[in-house]
């Protein structure tokens, strides 16, 4: 390498704590800042992983861990606010069966743990409590100011540090001071159309491990997904005007809420307010759902990832899938640079983030559209998506549908270039494998 690269990630998540083993693998130094006073958060927001996640995660090692906690996904139901099911079909066992990764249910935490307690030097170079307060860009790279007054400086900064994110909004700043303002992000890009409820509860009798359930009606949803000791579920409401005001909902807020959906079935024969009264209020929580993609993924030596870049609400389950290959494909192109005669400069710095958004931006583009389109569907947002949801789709082959359009995602789905591994391969092959091949 011409020089040992340091890169500074602003965001502890999922997608920042990824992009840390990615840089480990490359042997390109790092650090974490994260600005919540702990890395590790037990809220009770569910998560599943898709294969081409699972393969990202069998790749850096981590995948037979995540195997254990997990429960398979396998089936899905759609029921009504009455509890009478409209269809049941099988939605992530087809992706198993074409990729030979299973479909992941568990909770955002455990998804953090792992990829925490397994990152290398985790205490040096992961830091709680650093909070991004402004950025400085030099001829060598950045100076990024924290807020208890300490500063780091690397190459690079990369914002993985979430829906408000303050990289982004620090780099919009700077791009608008500079003359380079072509496709300059707008100031609050990502508007909440909607607000939800995250939550789990103990699993128990009529619970099914492995099945999602989802409970569609005008101007809700509710998602749940049963593993071995938990009920994952949330609940997604639209909001009477859309806003892009942050909002931090009371303890009293999130009752009312829960009170107001108290008869809505969850499961058949299962209402919320059954799942409620087993639910502890420390994993539950009331939020915003934003929505949003911006324009301007990088400035200078400043790149944005995740959901600092393309939100969607928690309905399409694409979000941090996304923001997973997101990160895949940016390591690789810092790798090639800092692997090249040339080196790393301000130009091979703009080529590499120019290439990261080349690649990603369709895909992203494409999957925030279904995501906006099926919350709205789901919700009933329209006479015609009523109809169609409540009398055409029990009778659609959906196992078919979802095939036709997930297979090509999954199929050109990224790894590490530079990382050989022995994937498994199932009845579709993937379009893509490292460059270094697995002796």
């Amino acid at each position: 390498m011409a020089k040992r690269a340091r890169v500074i990630i602003a965001g502890a998540g999922p997608v920042g704590l990824y992009t840390a083993h990615a840089l480990a693998k490359a042997n390109i130094d790092y650090v974490v800042l994260e600005q919540s006073p702990e890395i590790m958060r037990y809220r009770g927001a569910g998560i599943v992983i898709l294969p081409q996640t699972c393969r990202l995660m069998h790749q850096i090692g981590l995948l037979e861990r995540y195997e254990e906690l997990a429960t398979p996904v396998r089936n899905k139901i759609n029921i009504l606010q009455n509890g009478k099911q409209l269809c049941r079909y099988r939605l992530f066992d087809p992706m198993e069966e074409d990729f030979a990764y299973p479909c992941l249910g568990f909770s955002r935490g455990e998804l953090i743990q792992v990829l925490y307690e397994s990152l290398p030097e985790r205490e040096s170079r992961v830091k709680a409590n650093a909070r991004v307060v402004d950025i400085e860009t030099h001829a060598n790279g950045v100076r990024v100011h924290l807020a208890d007054g300490s500063i780091e400086e690397g190459d690079i900064i990369i914002g993985a540090d979430g829906v408000h994110s303050e990289t982004r909004a620090i780099m919009n700043r700077l791009a608008r001071e500079s003359s380079n303002t072509e496709g300059l992000n707008d100031e609050y890009p990502m508007v909440a159309h909607f607000q939800s409820i995250f939550a789990r509860c103990p699993i128990r009798e009529g619970m099914e491990p492995g099945l999602f359930t989802e409970t569609r009606g005008s101007g809700l949803v509710i998602q749940s997904s049963a593993s071995e000791g938990f009920l994952y579920y949330s609940l997604v409401r639209r909001l009477p005007t859309p806003t892009t005001a942050r909002r931090k909902y009371s303890d009293q807020e999130l009752e009312e809420e829960a009170k107001s959906v108290a008869e809505i079935h969850v499961l058949p024969g299962m209402k919320f307010k059954d799942i409620w009264a087993t639910t502890k209020r420390t994993d539950a929580t009331l939020v915003h759902l934003e929505e949003g993609i911006i324009d301007k993924w990088h400035h200078g030596r400043i790149v944005l990832l995740g959901d600092a870049v393309h939100k969607m609400t928690n309905i399409n389950g694409m979000g941090v899938n996304l923001g997973l290959q997101s990160a895949a494909v940016l390591v690789n192109q810092l790798y090639d640079i800092l692997n090249s005669e040339s080196g790393l400069s301000d130009e091979t710095i703009e080529k590499a983030f120019h290439s990261y958004q080349t690649i990603q931006e369709p895909l992203s583009r494409e999957m925030y559209k279904m995501g906006v389109e099926l919350s709205r569907f789901v919700t009933w947002s329209t006479w015609t998506a009523w109809f169609f949801d409540r009398f055409i789709v029990p009778w659609m082959n959906l196992e078919n549908q979802v095939k036709t359009q997930m297979t090509p995602v999954l199929r050109n789905s990224y790894v590490l270039d530079y990382v050989p591994f022995e994937s498994r391969v199932g009845q579709v092959p993937w379009a893509r494998t490292p460059k270094v091949q697995a002796q």
